[in-house]
C-alpha cells in the first residue's frame, strides 16, 4: 500500500564545468508499473499522478522521488528510488527537511521528506530510468518549469548545502579521486557563490589534515602543472566523530 500523504524527493547536485547543476526528471504512472509489483500500488500512484501538471505538458519537470510504500523505511527507500531512477549507487545522500505547508500540493495534503545528494556527473554514468520519460541536468540558475513547490525545495537544499560546506567537507563528494587545490577552491566558490581568499583557503584546508599529496602533478596542461591531491576518508570520518570545524 502507498502512503498517499507522504512522499520522498531527492535534490541531486552536480558540479561540472565550474557550474552547479541539479538533476530533474519527468515521470509517468504507466512507466511506474514496470517498477511497482503490486497492481494496487500502481493504481494508487496513478490516481495521485492524474492531477500532476507534468502529465499535461512536457515542459514541466520534477525532483526524483515518489510516494512511500507503507512497508519501506524512509532512508532506505530514498536510496532505492534514486538508484532505480538514475543508476546512481553509494553516493552522499542526506535528509535535510520535511515540507508540509497545507497548500503546497493543490489537490491533496502531502508531507515530503527531502534529501540532497552530491556528485560529479563526469564520474557517474546516469542510466535512463525504466520509470521516467527523461532525466536531465539543469544549471541551478536556469531551472525549467517545475511542478508544485520543487523550486522552493531546491533553494532550501542549496541553502543547506552552503551551510554544510562551511563546517564539513561535503564538497569533496563532487571532486574526482585526484584534484588540484585550485579545483577544490573553485568548487567551494561555486557552491558558496563568492570568491575566497586563496592563501587563507589553502592554509585552512591543509591544516585540516584531510588532504593527501599523491606525489603526482597535472599532465597535458598549457600552464605550470599543479600538484594533485586526494581526500583521506579515514581522517575525515575520525574528525567528524571528534568534532570537525571546517569553517572557511
Amino acid at each position: 500500500m502507498i502512503l498517499k500523504n507522504l512522499s520522498i524527493d531527492c535534490v541531486i547536485f552536480g558540479f561540472k564545468d565550474n557550474k552547479l547543476n541539479v538533476l530533474l526528471w519527468q515521470a509517468e504512472p504507466e512507466l511506474l508499473q514496470k517498477y511497482l509489483i503490486s497492481k494496487e500500488e500502481y493504481q494508487q500512484l496513478k490516481e495521485i499522478f492524474e492531477k500532476n501538471p507534468a502529465l499535461k505538458s512536457d515542459k514541466y519537470w520534477g525532483l526524483i522521488g515518489t510516494h512511500l510504500p507503507v512497508e519501506e523505511d524512509l532512508d532506505v527507500y530514498a536510496k532505492k528510488i534514486l538508484e532505480v531512477a538514475t543508476g546512481l549507487k553509494g553516493i552522499y545522500l542526506k535528509q535535510f527537511r520535511t515540507f508540509g505547508d497545507a497548500g503546497r500540493i493543490p489537490h491533496m495534503r502531502v508531507l515530503t521528506v527531502a534529501y540532497y545528494a552530491l556528485i560529479n556527473p563526469e564520474y557517474h554514468n546516469l542510466e535512463l530510468s525504466p520509470i521516467a520519460k527523461a532525466v536531465r541536468w539543469f544549471d541551478i540558475d536556469q531551472l525549467p518549469e517545475v511542478i508544485f513547490d520543487v523550486k522552493e525545495i531546491i533553494l532550501k537544499a542549496l541553502k543547506t548545502l552552503r551551510e554544510e560546506v562551511k563546517y564539513h567537507p561535503v564538497g569533496f563528494h563532487m571532486l574526482p579521486d585526484k584534484f588540484t587545490l585550485t579545483e577544490l577552491q573553485t568548487l567551494y566558490e561555486v557552491i558558496l557563490d563568492k570568491k575566497l581568499d586563496t592563501r587563507n583557503f589553502r592554509k585552512k584546508i591543509q591544516n585540516m589534515g584531510l588532504l593527501v599529496d599523491t606525489g603526482e602533478k597535472q599532465t597535458n596542461v598549457a600552464h605550470r602543472a599543479a600538484k594533485l591531491y586526494s581526500f583521506d576518508l579515514e581522517i575525515y570520518h575520525q574528525l567528524r566523530e571528534e568534532g570537525l570545524n571546517f569553517s572557511i
